[in-house]
């Protein structure tokens, strides 16, 4: 017999985000950058809710979006979908986070020790063009 306690323990122990093991939850999640979820929530056909959550995450994702066009957002989501070891989480996670470095890119998204430093600084600069010039 096994307590809740040891249960929880040994199912915290399987999810390991530096490994990519986020939970069998999210085997098939997509993942939204933060820009995309800005524009969902902003353009709703229907009227939004206006309860403490929905006006939190609007606020939320104003603040920490990094791109202000669905355009900018596309052209990032479309670069980095070009490098074919970039799982979905590693990509939205650089464009949520426009790291500057892949020493800080991998500091951050440890999964990404995979790629190496010269393509992913490539990469982020890439982003970081794509931001300074969006419209």
């Amino acid at each position: 017999m096994t307590t809740p306690r040891l249960h929880r323990r040994t199912q915290a122990e399987e999810e390991d985000a530096s490994a990519l093991k986020l939970g069998a939850e999210f085997n098939n999640a997509g993942c939204l950058l933060i820009s995309e979820v800005k524009y969902l929530l902003e353009n709703r056909d229907k009227d939004a809710p206006d309860t403490a959550v929905y006006n939190k995450t609007l606020e939320y994702v104003k603040t920490f979006a990094k791109f202000n066009t669905t355009d900018s957002a596309s052209a990032v989501r479309e670069t980095l979908r070009r490098e074919p070891a970039l799982t979905q989480f590693e990509t939205a996670q650089l464009a949520n986070l426009c790291p500057a470095d892949p020493e800080e890119a991998k500091s951050i998204i440890p999964s990404l020790v995979k790629i190496d430093d010269d393509r992913l600084q490539a990469l982020l600069d890439e982003i970081q063009t794509m931001r300074k010039f969006q419209s």
